[in-house]
Formats: structure tokens, sequence, C-alpha cells
């Protein structure tokens, strides 16, 4: 337990170091942690409303990714309560924790969600700000796959209109040079589920991009 706590330690004072590294400091409305934000929410990551308020929700199955963005909310004072493991018979163990219920959230939860008689998420405006090569690191790692057979790298954007996605995939082109296609995947929502494949030949670009925000253990997602 001890050593435990220790790594906990040093993992959050080297995050933080390479946040502060990278020419980002927290700032509502823009900075570092928004980038990291956006990529978890162009993945499976969900803010909700907790009264008043909103908080961040996590939960992986990749225990380092889940360390990383606690350290990260943790340096920065968002969280209090520690990492969750959730045991599941014949399933890979789920690593959780939640955020504080912050006035910070909810500013992100209305940028991120739309209602239209139920809840679904939406592209920011600034999503073009916010698509850093940080923001797509985490979108790798925690909604992205590596297919070996093909060298392909999938996105899965699942949550957004193929509007949305068409606009992801422009971004990519226009301020990366990154070329993609889209392939529907199965969705119950006629107006969503999409993945957004980049080629083999484009890949390296994306390592290089990425590869310092990236948790070692999670290096396979981008062919490494």
């Amino acid at each position: 337990l001890f050593i435990y706590f220790i790594y906990k330690i040093y993992t959050g004072l080297r995050t933080c170091a390479r946040a502060e590294q990278g020419g980002g400091t927290f700032v509502a409305g823009g900075g570092w942690f928004d980038e990291v934000v956006c990529g978890l929410m162009l993945g499976d990551g969900t803010i909700r409303k907790n009264g008043k308020f909103a908080l961040l929700g996590i939960q992986q199955t990749h225990e380092e990714l889940v360390e990383t963005i606690w350290a990260m909310c943790s340096c920065l004072k968002l969280v209090h309560a520690p990492i969750l493991e959730i045991n599941r018979s014949n399933w890979k163990t789920i690593y959780s924790f939640q955020t504080l219920t912050l006035p910070y959230f909810t500013e992100l939860f209305n940028v991120w969600y739309t209602i239209e008689g139920k809840r679904f998420k939406k592209l920011p405006s600034s999503i073009n700000t916010l698509l850093s090569p940080r923001a797509l690191a985490f979108w790798i790692m925690g909604d992205g796959s590596f297919d070996r057979s093909t060298g392909r790298l999938q996105l899965h954007s699942n949550w957004f209109t193929l509007h949305e996605v068409k606009t992801l995939q422009s971004i990519l082109l226009e301020k990366y040079n990154i070329s993609s296609y889209l392939k529907p995947s199965a969705n119950s929502d006629p107006n969503r589920g999409y993945i957004i494949r980049i080629p083999k030949k484009e890949v390296q670009k994306v390592q290089t991009m990425c590869l310092r925000y990236m948790c070692p253990s999670l290096y396979y997602k981008l062919g490494i």
C-alpha cells in the first residue's frame, strides 16, 4: 500500500510537469485540461449533472490511463475520492472515478451536450482549437483501436452525427494533413454511429504527434 501511495504521488507530479511543459495551465474555457477532456468526450467519457452543477465520470479497463487522468485531476484539485476497482467475473476489471461537482464541469456539460427529448453529445463550437495532439492522444487511448492486419488506426465516434464526424475528419485533414475515411458501425440510432479510419500511410503522422502524450501501456493503439 505504501509503495502504491508513493507511485501515485510520483505519477501526479510527473503528469502535471508534463502538462506544464506542454505549454498549458488549468483555465476554465481553455488550457491543456480542456484538451484532455475533449479527447475523453470524443470517445466514451461522460459529464453528468449532479444537482445544480456537473461532474466528469471516468470508467475504463485501462488502469494506467485512469491513473493518469486521476493524477491530473488530483493535481488540479478536481477530485478527492480514490479510483474504484470493479471486478467482474470472466471480464476485465473496470477502473472508475468521478470528479467533484463544480461549475467548471457544468460549463463543459453545456458545450458538450444537447437535449433533444433525450441527452446527446454534440461538438463544441471551439472543437477546431480543442482537437490538439494531446486531445487526439486521449481520444485514441480512450476509444481508439489499431488493426494490425491492415495497419489502420480507428477512431470510434459513435456518439456524433454524420455531419459532426465529417467536421472531425476535416479538422484532421486541414489542421494536421491526416486523411481518413468513414465506416458506419452498428448503432441503434440511425443518425449516429460512425468510425473514422486512418489508413496505414497516415498513421506515422499520428504517432509523431501523439506519442509524447500516450501512456506506455497503450502504445499498441498507435501500432507501436
